[in-house]
């Protein structure tokens, strides 16, 4: 379970020395909670190892698929009924290539396309979040959907993945532990103590609320205006920090290549009506789609989020 970074009861906060050990499927070992960074801001480990851990999960499907040269796989987030679909399009020279060349590509384009889909999938989590989906029945989670770490964390945790699946000296699970040390280190990775008041500090600005906070800020940066995610750092916290931009994912490779790339959702959710309703305003709930493009309608759906939490 991830937490919110604001210094209210049930916030774990954590620092370089007690991150635990990564490991893939059993979070025993972990330690997760909020870190703060003076270059990242605030992250939350839990986000950024659900991240990571599906990079690794969909880039094996994805090489198989290009391998096999079949057309289509589909995958799905543990916590929410939402099923995703791929499909491809093959270059007219795929099979004809040399074995070792196409195993060098597949490597290569599953990576790409792992971490296309992961950002794709946590983005739409966050949007459905917004919309009241809930992963635990009782347990609300719109007052959570892009807090201030939200995106970055996941994003950051996609890095993370391929940084670890690239580590060829290593298992999965000690590149990974060492990945996340390393990364957050060179972010700036602060104190436990200071990732405290670093929360304490916007109290009454990002937040409120001493036992269940309630969010006065999020951050909706997705990346569709400029390619990158910009994290919200506290302001004079980490004196002349500046802001560690990641990039978004992107299919370039696989369309430099010659492949054609599309992914879709079916949503399953309750509140799918809610968000369809966006998208499809002249339709009855009785024709709307089945499936939908992420890529193609999460702007629409981000200009609705921000239209209302400026209401709000």
């Amino acid at each position: 379970m991830g937490s919110y970074a604001t210094a209210t009861l049930g916030t774990h906060f954590l620092d370089a020395d007690s991150l635990g050990k990564h490991h893939y499927g059993n979070p025993t070992f972990e330690k997760n909670g909020i870190v703060y960074t003076c270059r990242g801001g605030h992250i939350d480990v839990t986000h950024a190892r659900i991240a990571a851990d599906n990079v690794r999960y969909i880039q094996g499907k994805a090489r198989k698929t290009l391998l096999k040269t079949s057309r289509a796989f589909d995958f799905k987030l543990k916590v929410e009924p939402s099923t995703y679909y791929v499909t491809l399009e093959y270059p007219p020279n795929w099979e004809t290539l040399p074995k070792k060349e196409k195993r060098r590509i597949a490597n290569e384009l599953s990576m790409d396309m792992a971490q296309y889909c992961v950002y794709i999938m946590t983005t739409w989590h966050e949007a459905l979040t917004w919309f009241g989906f809930k992963c635990m029945a009782f347990v609300p989670e719109q007052p959570s959907a892009f807090s201030w770490e939200d995106v970055y964390s996941n994003v950051f945790g996609i890095e993370i993945g391929k940084l670890a699946l690239q580590d060829h000296t290593r298992s999965y699970n000690r590149a990974a532990t060492a990945a996340f040390k390393r990364e957050l280190v060179k972010l700036g990775i602060q104190s436990k103590d200071k990732a405290r008041k670093a929360s304490e500090q916007m109290r009454g600005i990002w937040y409120t609320g001493a036992l269940i906070a309630e969010m006065k800020v999020r951050n909706l940066d997705i990346g569709i205006d400029d390619g990158f995610i910009t994290p919200m750092l506290v302001p004079g916290f980490c004196r002349d920090a500046s802001p560690k931009l990641l990039p978004v994912p992107k299919l370039d490779k696989l369309y430099e290549y010659g492949f054609e790339m599309t992914l879709e959702v079916a949503p399953r959710e309750l509140e799918k009506n809610r968000v369809l309703r966006i998208l499809y305003p002249d339709l009855s709930p009785g024709e709307y789609p089945k499936k939908i493009q992420p890529a193609e309608h999460l702007p629409a759906i981000m200009d609705y989020i921000k239209t209302e939490i400026e209401k709000e």
